[in-house]
């Protein structure tokens, strides 16, 4: 498995975020960046253009966002998509919380199988 981060950070600030976490240097674990040079995070072009520039089909990316515009995007592209509920983030509809997978840790991840 192969992991991307996507982020409306510069990959410049995520390889310095992820480079001196509070786990330390956790930039090994992470197989690239993407930021929005590629697209808006809501448009569902963004993830075609992500899937296509790593070289995957889009239905086999699991997508983790706490922003449910980005979600419904990368629905919109055939992505898996997790929705990450956080303390401080927005809260969500009872309509979001029926319609999308929710996670509150890792932990909880259904990884589904790739075709």
């Amino acid at each position: 498995m192969k992991v991307y981060i996507y982020s409306s950070g510069s990959v410049e600030a995520q390889k310095l975020l992820f480079g001196y976490s509070t786990e330390g240097d956790i930039l090994e674990l992470v197989d690239g960046h993407f930021d929005t040079k590629i697209g808006h995070k809501v448009e569902s072009e963004s993830y075609r253009k992500i899937a296509n520039s790593i070289g995957c089909s889009t239905n086999n990316i699991l997508f983790l966002t706490d922003v449910t515009l980005e979600a419904s995007a990368a629905e919109e592209a055939d992505v898996h998509v997790a929705v990450v509920v956080r303390p401080g983030n927005a809260g969500l509809t009872d309509d979001e919380k029926t319609y999308y997978s929710l996670i509150t840790s890792f932990s909880e991840l259904y990884l589904p199988s790739s075709t």
